[in-house]
C-alpha cells in the first residue's frame, strides 16, 4: 500500500514528495538571502568604511588644511567628487537590499575603483613628510606586483624617496595605478568564481528539485546532510589560508547541494556495477530494486540511505569510482583480436584466414624441400625414407613417374634443409 497523496493547486503527490520540494525551495531562500545580507551587506558596510576613511585621511596628509591653495583646492574637490560617487554606487537603503538578492558583486568592484582614483589624485595634495612613508610603503607594496613589475619599480621608488619632489608625487601616483590595478583584479577573480558558484548552484537546485518531484527526495536529503557534516568538518579544523571577500560562503553553499546529487549519481553507479557483476554488496542486497521511485523512509532503505550519505560525505568517493569504472571498462572492451580502424568484420575474418595459411605454408615448407633434397642425393628411382610409397599399377597400363610438387615457399632459414654437396 503506498504513502496517502496531498494536493495543492491542483497538484498531486505523496506527502514525501511535497517534503522534498518544500526543502529545496527553503534551502533556495536561505540561499539567497544568506548571500544578500551575509555575503552582499558584509562588502557593503566594508566599502562604506573605507571611504569615509580616505576621506578623512587625505585630510591629515595635507600640509596646512587651513591655508589651502587654488590648485590643491582644485585637486581635493575631485577626491570628494570620486568619494561621493563611491557612496552613492554601494548605497543600503531598503531597495539596495532587496535588489541584493540578484546580487553580483559589481557595485562593491566599481566602489573600489573610485576609492583607488582618489587616492591616486590626493598624492598631489600631500604634505612631504607624509609623501616620504607612502614612498616606503610602497616599496613594501612591491610583492604583490607580479615579479617583472616588482623589478622595474624598485628603482625608480627609491630615487623618489631620495628627492621627493613634484617627479615623486608622479612616480608615486603611477605606482599606485599599478598596484591598485593588481588589487582590483584578484577582487575581480573573487567575485567571478563566487558568480559561478551561485549559477552552478541554481542550476543543481533545479536538477535537485526535478529528482525530489521524482521520488528521490530521501536520497537527496541523506547526500545532503553527509555534504553538510563535511563542510562542518573542515570549518571545525579550520584552515590556513581562509578566503576573502565572501568567498568562504560561496563554497559553504554548495557543499550540500554536491552531495545530494553524488549520493544519486553514486548509488545508481553502485546498481550498474552490481548487474555488471563488477561489484558486490551482498548485505544491500539488489540496488536497482531500492532505487526504483518512490523511495519511502522505510527500515529496509536505511542501507541505502547511509550508503547515500557516504557518498555525500567524501568528495572524492564518486570520482574514485568512476575513474575504477572506466579502467574495468577498457579491460572488457579489448578483445585478443583488434583491426585496425576502419576495418569492416568481413576484412578482419579475411585477414585471419590468410594468416593461418601462411603459417600452415610455412609449416608444409621446410618438409617439401627436405624430400626433394633427399632425391636428389639418393638418385633417380630410389626412394627416400621420407617419401611415400606409391600406388600400385594396374596391369597394361603405362608407368609414367609423377614429379614432386614444387614448393609452396623457400625455406626460412639454412637449417630447414640438408646441405646437398
Amino acid at each position: 500500500m503506498g504513502n496517502p497523496s496531498y494536493c495543492l493547486f491542483g497538484v498531486c503527490a505523496e506527502a514525501s514528495v511535497w517534503v522534498g520540494v518544500v526543502l529545496w525551495l527553503a534551502y533556495l531562500v536561505l540561499f539567497l538571502g544568506v548571500r544578500a545580507f551575509l555575503v552582499a551587506g558584509m562588502l557593503r558596510e566594508l566599502t562604506r568604511a573605507e571611504i569615509e576613511g580616505t576621506r578623512r585621511r587625505i585630510q591629515l596628509e595635507q600640509k596646512e588644511p587651513e591655508a589651502v591653495t587654488p590648485s590643491e583646492q582644485v585637486v581635493l574637490k575631485h577626491v570628494e567628487a570620486l568619494l561621493q560617487q563611491a557612496e552613492r554606487t554601494v548605497s543600503w537603503t531598503f531597495g539596495d537590499k532587496v535588489r541584493a538578492l540578484c546580487w553580483n558583486g559589481g557595485a562593491e568592484l566599481a566602489a573600489w575603483r573610485l576609492i583607488h582614483d582618489a587616492e591616486r589624485l590626493a598624492v598631489n595634495a600631500m604634505a612631504t613628510s607624509h609623501l616620504k612613508a607612502r614612498l616606503q610603503r610602497a616599496l613594501g607594496d612591491l610583492s604583490e606586483l607580479p615579479p617583472a613589475r616588482q623589478k622595474a619599480w624598485k628603482k625608480p621608488l627609491q630615487e623618489a624617496l631620495g628627492h621627493a619632489n613634484g617627479d615623486a608625487r608622479a612616480t608615486l601616483s603611477a605606482f599606485l595605478a599599478d598596484l591598485y590595478e593588481a588589487r582590483d583584479k584578484r577582487f575581480a577573480q573573487v567575485l567571478k568564481l563566487q558568480n559561478m558558484l551561485t549559477f552552478m548552484v541554481f542550476v543543481g537546485l533545479l536538477i535537485g528539485l526535478a529528482l525530489a518531484i521524482a521520488g528521490y527526495g530521501p536520497i537527496l536529503l541523506a547526500g545532503a546532510v553527509g555534504g553538510l557534516l563535511s563542510r562542518l568538518a573542515r570549518v571545525y579544523r579550520g584552515s590556513p589560508k581562509m578566503p576573502d571577500y565572501g568567498l568562504s560562503w560561496a563554497t559553504v553553499f554548495p557543499a550540500s547541494l554536491f552531495g545530494a546529487l553524488s549520493a544519486w549519481a553514486g548509488l545508481h553507479l553502485v546498481a550498474i556495477l552490481q548487474s555488471q557483476k563488477i561489484f558486490s554488496l551482498e548485505g544491500l542486497g539488489t540496488l536497482s530494486q531500492f532505487l526504483t521511485p518512490p523511495i519511502a523512509l522505510q527500515k529496509d532503505t536505511v542501507p541505502l540511505l547511509a550508503l547515500g550519505a557516504l557518498f555525500g560525505l567524501s568528495e572524492r568517493l564518486l570520482d574514485h569510482m568512476v575513474e575504477k569504472t572506466e579502467e574495468l571498462w577498457e579491460k572488457q572492451e579489448k578483445k585478443p583480436e583488434e583491426g585496425p580502424p576502419g576495418e569492416t568484420p568481413e576484412e578482419i575474418v579475411r585477414r585471419m584466414q590468410l594468416r593461418l595459411e601462411t603459417e600452415e605454408q610455412e609449416k608444409d615448407g621446410p618438409r617439401v624441400t627436405r624430400r626433394m633434397t633427399l632425391d636428389v642425393l639418393q638418385g633417380p628411382g630410389k626412394a627416400g625414407p621420407s617419401e611415400a610409397p606409391r600406388d600400385r599399377e594396374e596391369p597394361g597400363s603405362p608407368t609414367t613417374a609423377s614429379p614432386s610438387p614444387p614448393p609452396s615457399e623457400p625455406p626460412k632459414s639454412p637449417r630447414d634443409a640438408i646441405p646437398t654437396r
